[in-house]
């Protein structure tokens, strides 16, 4: 297989251990000072990929694939091994800032504890270099925060702080699980704009899954469609947005409130819980359905420049 960027997805497919199939053969490429960002209904396995390339948690089986990061297989390292690779080389924000905060232990203390587990550092120069991350995502008192509890600070203040806890060691790549959604637009303005200057300074790469189509305009440079475990449309933002080729992707845009007055349109039934064999997952929802869409494995379809589709109607566009 051809690995070519800083990390490569190949052909992933997670199970749960009853066998239930979570994801199936998911490829994506990302390179150095990337944005993806990965949008689709609750449910479809964007959390899902992320929790697999960090090979967590160990609830769910990852069945067959590749996820190459820096020529390693992550797949094939020891959890000892992974542990190195946690912080430094993938950071992650969760949705929920509980997930990377102890609610009771101070913000100085674990920022010192995730520093000193990848680098020999005083306490001294890791409250510096928290203080100065905490400072660039906007508190206007560092040292305050740096001595509190997370109980003791709101829930937009928590997610700033889990944040700046996941960019301190300066990943490679950056996993965001929806880390704005729970934020008032001026504390989600704060976050995106700080995680894009993290990207311009030091070449991160991100990956940001989030329902907010605003953010995805803001900042994607590539946008991945998910739909019942699978990517069914992946290219370059303007052109995904613009023209987007797969029914899915048009019915997502086609649910977003417009200033024009145009009412969104809901997409008809639910998203199936048990994936077809074969046959395209969309096809009951879908208003282009074919025979074709139920009887034949669904494969990719390159549309143009790194745009491609698993939808035949898309060749039409």
């Amino acid at each position: 297989m051809e690995h070519t960027g800083l990390l490569d997805i190949h052909h992933l497919c997670v199970r749960y251990p009853c066998g239930k199939e979570i994801l199936r053969d998911v490829s994506l490429h990302m390179h150095e000072g990337e944005i993806v960002c990965v949008i689709g209904e609750s449910g479809c396995g964007k959390s899902t990929l992320l929790n697999a390339v960090l090979r967590l948690p160990r609830r769910v089986r990852i069945s067959a694939g590749e996820v190459i990061y820096r020529g390693h297989n992550l797949l094939s390292l020891t959890e000892r091994e992974m542990r190195s690779v946690r912080g430094t080389g993938l950071g992650v924000v969760f949705q929920e800032p509980g997930a990377s905060l102890d609610p009771i232990r101070k913000i100085r203390v674990q920022f010192y504890e995730a520093m000193r587990a990848h680098e020999r550092i005083s306490r001294k120069a890791s409250a510096e270099k928290a203080e100065e991350i905490l400072g660039r995502m906007e508190f206007k008192d560092p040292r305050r925060v740096m001595e509190s509890c997370p109980a003791q600070l709101s829930g937009g203040m928590n997610q700033r702080v889990a944040t700046a806890l996941a960019m301190v060691l300066k990943p490679d790549i950056l996993l965001a699980d929806e880390p704005t959604s729970a934020l008032d637009v001026t504390v989600q303005a704060q976050i995106i704009n700080e995680l894009m200057r993290l990207r311009d300074e030091f070449g991160t790469c991100i990956v940001m899954i989030t329902h907010d189509m605003g953010v995805v305009a803001k900042m994607a440079d590539k946008v991945a469609v998910m739909y019942a475990g699978r990517v069914v449309e992946y290219g370059y933002r303007e052109s995904v947005l613009r023209a987007p080729s797969h029914p899915y992707t048009r019915a997502l845009m086609e649910a977003i409130p417009r200033l024009d007055g145009t009412f969104p349109k809901g997409i008809p039934g639910q998203m199936t819980e048990t994936f077809p064999a074969r046959g395209c997952a969309f096809a009951p929802r879908c208003p282009h359905t074919r025979k074709e869409c139920i009887s034949k494995e669904m494969q990719q379809i390159s549309l143009h420049a790194e745009h491609w589709t698993l939808c035949r109607e898309g060749e039409k566009t």
